[in-house]
Formats: structure tokens, sequence, C-alpha cells
């Protein structure tokens, strides 16, 4: 070798350069190492470290004593610095994100310049209703996609404009776009304008009207450390939200996203909602000052005012008014909600707005995930999910203490009532869940853990994080590995596949290793309710007449004599002039003290869960 090549000390300059480079592809190694064990741990599946994340403060020892507890404050999120010390960055300031200020274009009508609406004093198009759905409109309303638009002009003379979007009462004029939808033309100024959904007007129209921000991924954040439920909260949508950990997700192939992935920039703008200046008062009376409401009932609806959703969900407010002492929050996606709904008239009700779900065909998702929207925005430390054509019974308020006592740190999971029917194979063949966790109800199937569940949950802060995580999975297209479970082996399963929130809740309790269920608190009908209002005193403890009076179905897996039912709440109350005389009904008998206990099982009724438990051991749902 030169002299020219060797050093002084008999090293070789090559050699040198070699253990650098050796040196520096150790190191690579070693913090790639290190990034995917801490992004693995990241929102991971149920035992990871996430439980520990969200453990309660301490109790402060100093003045006041041993286990004195610091003053609440007020709920006043400041901005976190870029240098937080978790790490983190600091979040984009989505409040006042380019889309914002169009959720109409950038969620329903994505690609059309006309639909942006501005600042000023000319009419606007905004989103109005999807393919298959009814618009109501003060004014004119356009059908179509894109550049290629059929109006419909209003009438003269009427007030509404209705017309249902679809090429069975409106021209194909973009034969097979599915992203065919129709917009309303708004007068900025008007009584129908100040009336909308403020998360579809201009930004400044909706701050100038006093429809302040609720809940948005930027107030998650900055509020993140503040307690526990806080800290819960952005466990729950740090996924949904953050910016940064859509970075580290592009390190493990286990976060990969698919082609129908709704991006950060929109999710972000999915998890905002404002308040409906009409029920200001109730918000400030009902919320807690740290920006909680520590019982409530939650609720979701979308459409024109006089359609019969909307109907409906008016009956389930008012049975929550009769039979609760807590209040409900309805989230509206739709584009206007009834005049009739004042803070006057609905003492317990806090009216919330969001944008509805992208319509791009690519991207869009069942109406029904705006469900689960609801859930991560409601801010509920315990909360009581119920549908429109639902309503609230006598009692009802129990669950929230039973939610408390069994969904906790330890058990950190959502509960859901058994559903009436024992779902399998058998009756969906074409699910594409079922190979991965039961593909022959005859035989053991290690991967479901429970019978399947109706989705209508109760939850607890602590159950934020399992809701986020499954909304992050199905918004971004991800994918569940194969895997083997007690020698069975389990097939991949793609998460966006899974078309409708039920679907999605069963697969993620069953996938966590969830085993808790509630009997059946939504009873499948309405007209069951007949058997306890012919109930008399001298029948004692009878259920006597009635289809009210009989047990769920039965299967051979999990409730062999069937499942009992819990009088708390109505399902499948879907006509709201039958649903109003049934409350009617239900109110005066309760009132005159002829109300029997909730609890429906093998014809009788019971007083406790603990009661039926007693002398029906092997019943696994609880009550």
């Amino acid at each position: 070798m030169s002299r020219s090549t060797r050093s002084s000390c008999g090293f070789s300059l090559r050699g040198i350069l070699n253990l650098v480079l050796n040196a520096t592809g150790v190191a690579a190694i070693l913090w790639w190492s290190v990034a995917s064990f801490r992004l693995h741990n990241l929102h991971g599946p149920s035992g990871s470290s996430e439980d520990d994340a969200v453990a309660l403060e301490a109790p402060r020892v100093g003045k006041g004593g041993k286990g004195h507890h610091p003053q609440k404050r007020a709920y006043e999120p400041q901005p976190a610095s870029g240098n937080a010390a978790d790490g983190s960055k600091e979040l984009p300031k989505v409040d006042v994100h380019p889309s914002a200020a169009n959720p109409a274009v950038h969620l329903g009508a994505q690609g059309d310049a006309q639909s942006a609406q501005t600042a000023s004093q000319e009419p606007f198009w905004v989103y109005c209703a999807a393919q298959w759905s009814d618009c109501w409109c003060p004014g004119d309303i356009r059908w179509g996609n894109e550049e290629t638009w059929h109006l419909v002009a209003a009438k003269p003379g009427s007030d509404i404009n209705t017309v249902t979007c679809s090429i069975q009462h409106l021209p194909d004029n973009v034969p097979g776009d599915d992203g065919k939808h129709c917009q309303c033309l708004v007068t900025p100024g008007t009584d129908f304008h100040r009336a909308m959904n403020p998360m579809l007007m201009d930004e400044a129209d909706a701050d100038a009207i006093g429809a302040s921000t609720v809940a948005s991924c930027k107030l998650f954040f900055a509020a993140r450390k503040i307690g526990p439920a806080d800290k819960a909260q952005w466990l729950a949508t740090e996924g949904l939200c953050s910016e940064a950990w859509e970075e580290k997700a592009h390190l493990n192939r286990s976060y990969k996203a698919g082609s129908r992935q709704i991006n950060v920039d929109m999710r972000q703008q999915l998890m905002r909602a404002r308040i409906d200046v009409r029920f200001k008062s109730n918000l400030a009376r009902l919320r807690d000052s740290d920006g909680w409401f520590r019982k409530a009932w939650v609720s979701y609806v979308g459409g024109p005012p006089t359609s019969q959703f909307v109907k409906m969900a008016e009956e389930l407010i008012k049975s929550v008014h009769y039979f609760s002492e807590n209040p409900i929050l309805m989230f509206n996606f739709g584009l206007f909600t009834p005049k009739s709904w004042t803070a006057e008239r609905f003492p317990q009700l806090v009216l919330l707005h969001a944008a509805p779900l992208p319509n791009e065909p690519r991207i869009r998702r069942s109406f029904n995930f705006n469900k689960l929207r609801a859930i991560l925005m409601s801010r509920a430390l315990n909360g009581v999910e119920v549908d429109v054509d639902q309503f609230v019974a006598p009692g009802a308020d129990r669950l929230f203490s039973l939610t408390s006592k069994w969904v906790n740190k330890e058990y950190s999971f959502p509960l859901m009532p058994a559903h009436f029917l024992d779902w399998s194979i058998k009756d969906q063949p074409a699910a594409p869940w079922w190979p991965r966790y039961c593909p022959d109800p005859d035989k053991p199937c290690p991967m479901q853990t429970m019978r399947w569940c109706h989705a209508h949950p109760t939850w607890t802060y602590w159950a934020l994080p399992f809701f986020g995580r499954w909304v992050r999975r199905h918004f971004r297209d991800e994918r569940l590995p194969n895997v083997t479970v007690k020698h069975f082996n389990a097939a991949g399963l793609r998460v966006g596949d899974i078309n409708e929130d039920e679907d999605l809740l069963n697969v993620g309790l069953w996938e966590e290793r969830a085993t808790k269920q509630w009997c059946k608190i939504d009873v499948p009908a309405t007209v069951e309710f007949d058997s306890l209002l012919s109930w008399v005193q001298h029948h004692g403890n009878r259920c006597l007449e009635g289809i009210g009076c009989t047990n769920i179905g039965g299967d051979k897996r999990w409730y062999k004599k069937g499942v009992p039912k819990v009088y708390w709440t109505a399902h499948h109350a879907v006509d709201p002039e039958q649903t109003a005389t049934y409350l009617e009904r239900i109110r005066k008998r309760h009132k005159e003290g002829l109300w029997p206990a909730a609890i429906v099982y093998e014809q009788r009724f019971w007083k406790s869960g603990e009661e039926l438990k007693k002398e029906h051991t092997e019943l696994a749902c609880l009550t």
C-alpha cells in the first residue's frame, strides 16, 4: 500500500471511512427500530400503553393537606409551543384552514369552483343533498357535478323548493357519475342564511352570527394536558387530526393507508363542530367549565326540516325531556334544522352543526359514520348514543351510572346491546369480516368474542381512544394483517371494506377481545311497550300480555334461552305520530305510578340486574 493512503498511526484512510459508514448504518438501523417500536405502540390495539397515558393524575400534597386537589379551572386551552414537552409538533391552525371556509365544496362538491362561498352579499351555491336524498332549499336548486348542472328553479310565490336528487326525478345529465348531488342557492343576510348549518357558511359569516367552534383538532390538541379526559380525547383524535402522526405512520407498514383514504386535511375538517346560536345559553348552562358534559345523550340527524328523520329526531328530543335529567346533544349534518327547535322549547337540547361527509365516490362513507364523529366531538365524559328512530323511556338514566361502573381504565371499550339476531356468515355470506372472525359458526370461532351487537353504544371517556382508532382505520383505509389465534388462521381484512358503523364497531370489539355487552336495552319495536302499558298492580312481577313479555331470540353459542329486554329505550320508532302517542301514554302511566320494573325475562319483571343474575347466573349480558 502506498504511503499516501496510510496515516502516521498505521491506519488506512479507506478503513477509517468504512468504519464511519458502518457506524452510520448501525445508527440508522437502531433509529429505525426505535421509531418502528414507538409507532407500533402509538394508538395500538388493546394491551398497549394507551391506558397508562390517560391515567388519573396524582393528587397534590401541600396546601389543603394530603390528597388536596387543585381547584378546577375554566376551560381555556392555550396554544402549545412547537417544542412541546411530549415531543408533539404544534398542530396547524385548522380552524382557519383553506377548506374550512367552504366545507361544502371540499367535502360535498369537490372541484366545483362555482360553489365557493365568499363574504360578499352575492347569492352562493352550497351543498344540499347527495344522490338519492331530498334537497330542501329556499331558492333555486341545481343537480349535477363539476361543470354540468340542471337547474330546478324556485316556483314564484313559493317559500321552499324541494326535490329528490336522483335520476328517477331529474335528468341523468352526467351519466355514470356517482358524485352527482344537489346544491342550494342561498342569499346572504336572509333568515334562511342565518338558520343554515354554520359549517357550510363562509367562516367569517359563521363567526359573525356567533356560531362559535365547540370541537376541533386545534381545541383537542391544546387541551390534551389539562386532565385525563382531555388526554383520552387527544389519543382518540390524534390519528385523525395530526400531520405529525401521519408522517410517523409512513414509517410503519402496519399503518399503511389504502386508496380509499380520506386525507388528513379533510379529516381535520370532519372533526369540527359549531354551536347553533339559538342554543348558546343551553350550552353555557349544561356544559361544565372544563368544556365537558358530565353525562349526555348523543344523537345525529341530517335532512330537510320536514323530513321523516327530522320528525323522528324531534320525538327523541321530547322523550329525553320527559324521562331524563340529562342533556341531549343533537349533531346536525344537513343544511337546515327546524325553526321550531328553540332553547325555550327544549331546555335540555344542545344543537351542534358539522359538515357532511365527503361525496366523492372514491372516499364516500355511509351517512351512519356521522354517529362516530358525533361521539368523538361530543366531549361527553359519560355518554349514551341514541339514533333518531329511538326514544327514551322511564329509568333510562340508569344507563349512565351503570356505564360508569363497567367502562373504566381496566375495561376501556364501549358497551353495546346484544342484537335481536345472532348474525353470522350464514346470514351475511358476502360480508368481508366473517372469514377473519367466524367462517363457520358451527365450529369454535376464537376471534369472535361475543354475540353481534346493535350499534347503540354507551361509553365513558376511557373508551374514546377505541372509537378514534377504528374511525382512523376506516377513514385511512388501513388493513388488518393475517393472524393465528388458538390454531385458527384469521384472514386479513381491509377496514375500508366495512360499509357500516355497526359492522365496524363489532369488528373493533372482537379484534380487541372485548367481552361485555348490554342485554336488550333498545327494545326492537314500539308496540312491545304495550305489554308494560297493560300492566296493573295486581299482576305483581308477572308480564302477562303481548310480545313484549317474550325473550329476545336465543342462539346456540351465547344465549340459549334468549336475551332479556330492558325497557329503557325503544328502537325502530319510525312513525313520528305513533311515537308521539306512545310517549304521551307512557308519560301518563308513569306519573300515575303504573309503570312496572324495566327488565323483562322469562315473562317476569325484574327490579334490577342483580336480582335477575341471582336466579339466572348463566346470563352474560349486563343490566
